[in-house]
């Protein structure tokens, strides 16, 4: 009686060890595969569980920003290849109205038709689009945000300095109602904006309405009331030089502040992604293994299970042949 106590005892314990050994197996098993300590974060201490959550937050957060970086990227382009052109053309424009300061009935059909084509350029570009997004419309995303320049009124029946300020918007606005031309538009003139920190804000956009396409566009629409008006070709072309040089001036410092915002979108991103990495390493510093010491455990740890299997069997022989 004494001796089945003794051997049941021995064989509890032999199974109570192997169930042990078994998912000790499993779990470095696991490590091996994954090269984790555990998936489990009730494994690590409390200390480390924590600063697993921390940074694993701090690395969806800075992936947040990446993301949105990334997705601006491609406006940012179109920003800085629209706005070359609209100053190539603005420059194209100068030259041909400088070399026109006088009515000539020779040539005064092919400058017309020259600024014709200047407004209509202006119109293209400012209307350029990235995917269904229209760049230069303020937060206006799905709507084109410059209309007909030809459809306006010649000569310009605006009144000096030419300029809609605050969130009134320029005639060529599609927004603008001349029943009410100084109504406000203020979506029309949202200069977007971009989080690329925790505490800091990036204003990346341009809008249609800043003060360097008005005065270029207005000075088009003089070019070309010229063009209409012999009688007053040199005071409108006078008035149209000077706008077109102001403009070209003031678009030149919008595109430089543009380019600027994406050099600081390119250094956040840059900034981004090495601290991602650095918070992804710091993770890999608590939850990584050995991947040869797991090896080594794990055969040392199959010879004692089959070991402890044969003296189990061992045990179970003895016990079966006391009842034959």
């Amino acid at each position: 009686m004494v001796d089945s106590i003794s051997t049941m005892g021995l064989n509890l314990s032999s199974t109570k060890n192997l169930t042990s050994g078994q998912t000790l197996l499993s779990k470095l098993s696991e490590q091996l595969t994954t090269g984790k300590y555990s998936s489990n974060l009730t494994d690590y201490s409390s200390a480390s569980a924590q600063k697993l959550l921390n940074f694993n937050s701090e690395v969806v957060q800075q992936k947040g920003f990446l993301n949105v970086i990334e997705s601006i990227s491609p406006r940012m382009e179109v920003y800085n290849s629209a706005m070359t052109s609209i100053e190539d053309t603005a420059s194209e424009a100068f030259t041909s109205v400088s070399s026109a300061s006088t009515y000539n009935s020779t040539t005064n059909a092919s400058l017309a038709s020259q600024i014709e084509g200047y407004m209509e350029q202006m119109s293209y570009y400012l209307n350029q689009q990235v995917g269904d997004r229209f760049i230069f419309s303020g937060s206006r995303y799905g709507q084109a945000p410059v209309g007909d320049l030809m459809a306006l009124p010649v000569p310009p029946t605006e009144v000096t300095p030419y300029l809609a300020t605050g969130d009134a918007v320029p005639a060529y606005d599609t927004d603008y109602d001349p029943l009410a031309p100084t109504a406000l538009v203020p979506e029309a003139n949202i200069n977007e904006q971009t989080s690329i920190d925790t505490t800091k804000k990036l204003t990346y956009g341009v809008t249609s309405n800043e003060d360097g396409f008005q005065q270029l566009i207005m000075g088009l629409r003089f070019a070309y009331a010229a063009t209409q008006d012999p009688t007053n070709y040199e005071t409108y072309m006078t008035t149209a030089r000077n706008l077109i040089s102001t403009g070209l001036a003031n678009t030149r410092a919008t595109h430089t502040d543009s380019v600027n915002a994406a050099s600081t979108l390119t250094k956040a991103k840059t900034n981004i992604s090495s601290k991602i990495t650095s918070l992804k390493d710091q993770v890999d510093t608590i939850e990584g293994v050995d991947m040869n010491e797991v090896a080594v455990k794990i055969t040392t740890l199959q010879a004692q299970l089959e070991a402890s299997y044969s003296a189990v069997s061992n045990l179970i022989k003895l016990s079966i042949l006391r009842y034959l």
